[in-house]
């Protein structure tokens, strides 16, 4: 195990920087296109992301079984939360993937999408959306690739795909090679193909390197059950937290359509500040699940305690870095001044808000590892909803700081739960949490 951090790390860092990229690639496609295109595809990944976290129930409780039945040298019984494990994010991706479809004009009226971004939402929400069936059963067989320490053929899965959607969006976006100039729509069928590509791979990659096989998939009750004890408040975090997302784009869509494309360009920026905290966060959660199922609870505490402290180096490094070339990197999305100056005001507040949102993910990932999900839920609808929605509101609207002001509002949910999640893992309640993940045979 001496080694086993920096070979989840790396690769996990690698697999999500090339992920965000294939989003990146399509805002700076699109903005060659059209700023209001880029807006259209922001609203849209908003309301994608609402629905795609309820895929990570049961993703989630897997990952965490998976490497706590490990770390028990019980490997049977970890097939079968894998086999258990797709089969309930099959149906869960059919379910979502039809509302979503059916209901995605209702759902974009719903977050006052302006008039100017309507069509192109529209079409890149229907058809990104039915990329969830997809998304569905990735998540179940990464989150497994990773709980057995193969992060590295996620990788490699992640930059073939990448190359890919560049090619499609370049030939669908712009209509390369006699194909129709599609635009946001180009983007999004490009992104579905990819996703439906990516599936088929990674159920090669875990039929060849962990040994999956068709007899492991079947049904369980009392595996759905533990997957879903855990899972569960995971993904009702995570839900809170696009709730939150999405009350708050509706705020920030009656400023103007220039501020909800500098909203797109903000958080696409700090996303590459995101996927380092991310990457702490992953790594030492399947290391904190192979401790809790060793019952080394000494080493999950002091490893994690160590990750949280480089995360916060390297994302504060990180932080200071884009702010001072926030006018070069801004200039490689548009040329609109407004959007620009809104932007580059914003990130100075990202300095509070990623560094309090690497604590919050070490920690919340560690805790969950050990079972304990249900104190980070509480807490999430009490900073999110009862902090983060008024004070954006009173802030960005009310007081009319705009933009500025809903950051700010941001930064203070993420140090709150930041603070409280260091405060409960050094607590060590979460001990007594992991013990009823009954280590059956």
């Amino acid at each position: 195990m001496k080694h086993r951090f920096s070979a989840l790390f790396w690769p996990t860092l690698i697999e999500l920087l090339f992920f965000m990229l294939m989003g990146t690639i399509d805002t700076l496609m699109l903005s060659n296109y059209s700023d209001y295109a880029v807006g259209s595809v922001g609203n849209s990944n908003t309301l994608i992301q609402m629905f795609a976290v309820l895929l990570l129930v049961v993703a989630n409780g897997v990952a965490v079984l998976v490497s706590q039945y490990l770390g028990a040298k019980k490997e049977n019984v970890a097939f079968r939360v894998i086999g258990n494990g797709m089969i309930l994010n099959l149906l869960v991706g059919i379910i979502l993937t039809s509302l979503l479809f059916t209901f995605s004009a209702d759902l974009l009226r719903l977050v006052k999408t302006e008039e100017v971004l309507f069509e192109g939402s529209l079409s890149y929400l229907r058809v990104v959306g039915l990329s969830l069936f997809f998304v569905a059963i990735s998540n179940v067989v990464t989150a497994s690739l990773r709980s057995y320490g193969h992060a590295k053929y996620i990788t490699y899965v992640v930059i073939v795909a990448n190359i890919l959607n560049i090619i499609g969006n370049a030939i669908l976006i712009n209509g390369y090679l006699g194909f129709p100039r599609l635009g946001v729509l180009g983007a999004a069928i490009s992104t579905l193909i990819v996703r439906s590509l990516m599936v088929f791979v990674y159920l090669t990659i875990a039929y060849k390197v962990i040994g999956l096989r068709p007899k492991h998939i079947k049904f369980s009750l009392d595996t759905t059950k533990q997957v879903l004890r855990i899972g569960l408040p995971s993904a009702l975090e995570s839900w809170t937290y696009t709730v939150m997302q999405g009350i708050i784009l509706s705020m920030i869509n009656t400023l103007g359509a220039e501020y909800t494309t500098a909203r797109t360009y903000i958080n696409t920026i700090l996303t590459y500040i995101y996927i380092f905290s991310l990457a702490f966060a992953a790594a030492n959660a399947v290391m904190t699940g192979y401790y809790i199922g060793e019952r080394d609870f000494n080493k999950a505490h002091r490893e994690t305690l160590k990750t949280a402290f480089r995360s916060f180096i390297v994302v504060l490094g990180m932080t200071l870095i884009v702010n001072l070339l926030s006018g070069v990197i801004l200039g490689l999305f548009t040329q609109n001044d407004v959007i620009i100056q809104t932007a580059r005001r914003v990130l100075w507040i990202a300095i509070i808000l990623e560094f309090s949102r690497s604590l919050n993910l070490v920690f919340i990932q560690a805790l969950r590892s050990a079972g304990d999900t249900t104190f980070p839920l509480v807490m999430a609808i009490f900073s999110m909803l009862g902090v983060a929605v008024p004070m954006a509101y009173l802030l960005g609207l009310h007081l009319t700081f705009g933009l500025m002001g809903i950051y700010i509002a941001y930064a203070m949910d993420e140090t709150i739960r930041g603070f409280m999640m260091y405060t409960r893992w050094q607590s060590r309640r979460w001990e007594n949490k992991s013990k009823y993940i009954e280590l059956t045979s």
